[in-house]
């Protein structure tokens, strides 16, 4: 289900995630191979494109029309040559955002016909001004047809994997905002098999926009569904995200997805005055946690509450 609260928005997805195979194979015995790359410098991605769902680019043409050219004056100032004949790009482009965001790519190892693109996303304080995060790197184009597999090192739980799957890509699909809060009813879990941990809940994005002391809601919806979250050594991301599906098709898919968990699901999500708590909760820590001023949120229409 994609209940949309307030607005709708351009699609963003970050990039493709790996699934159990591929993870199963990165912890196998088989023989691990170093990729070497380059990070390509000085571009930046236009604000009137949306971001593609594979984060792999080779052609010029599609760069092109993603990337722009951010010349500076001096030697380091000219943007990184690709040659798209011989190269290729995997390219991770982040939300809009006010928190200082460094993305660094560490390393690519390959095994069988998979690469696992290892990278840091470190997110630290606001700032006073908005960006978009992205970085690029150039491969060479015989790995062009190999599956990839995104892995963010900052990623240390299943929890924080859930987290940075509703803010990076989730939230993106609707109106932008200066803030993205993830909110989550956890509903069972299923952590016996690290290649597929299994977590069923009520998943919702907030975005927000601070105005004076409050942060105003600008949009945001609710995902209800499955999370399959993979480990791959100390690391966690989501391979894939089973949604429940909208209007008719509500409370089968429902019974479906959850199954033995269905009716702990429907207590959950028709109680709203525990959702609203959590919700409060949930901001109050993100407030703090990020160092923010604000001490009420308001939704439209809607009067502002304190953040007690």
């Amino acid at each position: 289900m994609k209940k949309i609260l307030f607005a709708f928005a351009a699609m963003i997805i970050l990039a493709a995630c790996g699934n159990k195979k591929a993870v199963a194979l990165a912890e196998s015995d088989e023989k691990c191979n170093e990729v070497a790359f380059e990070v390509a410098k000085n571009y930046f991605f236009k604000n009137d494109q949306e971001i593609p769902s594979n984060p792999k680019i080779t052609t010029a043409e599609e760069f092109g029309k993603l990337f722009g050219m951010a010349t500076r004056m001096g030697k380091e100032g000219k943007p990184t040559e690709i040659d798209f004949t011989n190269q290729f790009v995997l390219a991770i482009v982040l939300p809009v955002t006010n928190f200082a965001t460094e993305i660094t790519p560490d390393k690519l190892k390959e095994k069988g016909d998979t690469l696992f693109y290892f990278y840091n996303a470190k997110v630290d304080g606001a700032q006073s001004y908005s960006t978009r995060p992205i970085s690029l790197i150039i491969l060479d184009k015989k790995y062009a047809d190999k599956q990839i597999v995104m892995v963010n090192e900052q990623v240390k739980d299943y929890y924080a994997a859930i987290e940075r799957y509703l803010a990076e890509q989730i939230a993106g699909y609707y109106a932008k905002g200066e803030y993205s809060v993830p909110v989550y009813q956890e509903v069972a879990v299923n952590d016996s098999d690290s290649t597929d941990i299994r977590i069923w809940g009520d998943f919702w994005v907030y975005n927000y926009k601070q105005k004076g002391d409050t942060l105003k809601c600008v949009s945001g919806g609710s995902h209800p569904g499955l999370m399959h979250i993979c480990q791959m050594g100390e690391y966690f991301y989501v391979s894939d995200f089973e949604q429940i599906e909208d209007g008719s098709r509500f409370l089968p898919s429902a019974k479906r997805i959850f199954g033995e968990y269905f009716e702990t699901f429907q207590i959950h999500h028709s109680d709203g005055d525990e959702h609203e708590r959590l919700r409060h909760d949930v901001l109050r820590a993100f407030v703090h946690d990020h160092g923010l001023s604000a001490t009420m949120y308001q939704d439209y229409g809607w009067p502002a509450k304190e953040l007690k």
